[in-house]
């Protein structure tokens, strides 16, 4: 099996695992140690925060295209579909980094799945400080690109995810 390689040209939205979604500004070759490497410049509004990654790292990186209407559909299915039981054994900081790795994996089926997760176990017995941490994060992250993919304002956007995994708003 052949992975497809994204292709992104200036202008391009994408989502940054680690920082949302982002725009990108130009592509600028940077000296790095002793070679010139393209780099794409990414602009996140949300932060005010730019970064340079280099072309060749970008899927390393996680960043993709965002959402097509199929994956939108799949994201919502995985809101809308039954969440795992909680652990209530085990090391809870373990629990959290796993929760943190599916955050950063660029994945919106794991990004949904932390959302839907999180929120119905605020509603069961509530969150852990940390764990609470993550679900803000992780539904930024998806209240953004939902915004951005269906050109609605983000608190439309959180109120139809909250909607997809019942909670209030």
């Amino acid at each position: 099996m052949t992975v497809k390689r994204a292709k992104f040209k200036v202008g391009d939205s994408i989502f940054y695992p680690s920082a949302g979604v982002g725009v990108i500004k130009a592509l600028e070759d940077v000296i790095t140690g002793a070679e010139l490497e393209p780099c794409y410049v990414i602009s996140f509004p949300e932060s005010k925060m730019v970064i340079k990654i280099p072309k060749a790292n970008i899927e390393k990186n996680g960043i993709r295209p965002l959402l097509d209407t199929r994956k939108l559909k799949e994201l919502f299915k995985i809101l809308s579909s039954r969440s795992r039981r909680r652990a209530t054994t085990g090391n809870w900081t373990e629990r959290c980094k796993q929760l943190e790795r599916k955050i950063n994996s660029g994945s919106h089926l794991e990004l949904g799945e932390v959302v839907r997760d999180l929120a119905r176990w605020k509603k069961q017995s509530g969150l852990s400080f940390e764990e609470s941490m993550l679900f803000e994060t992780a539904c930024g992250y998806l209240v953004r690109e939902v915004a951005a993919v269906q050109g609605i304002g983000p608190e439309v956007a959180r109120d139809r995810i909250y909607g997809f995994i019942g909670l209030r708003s």
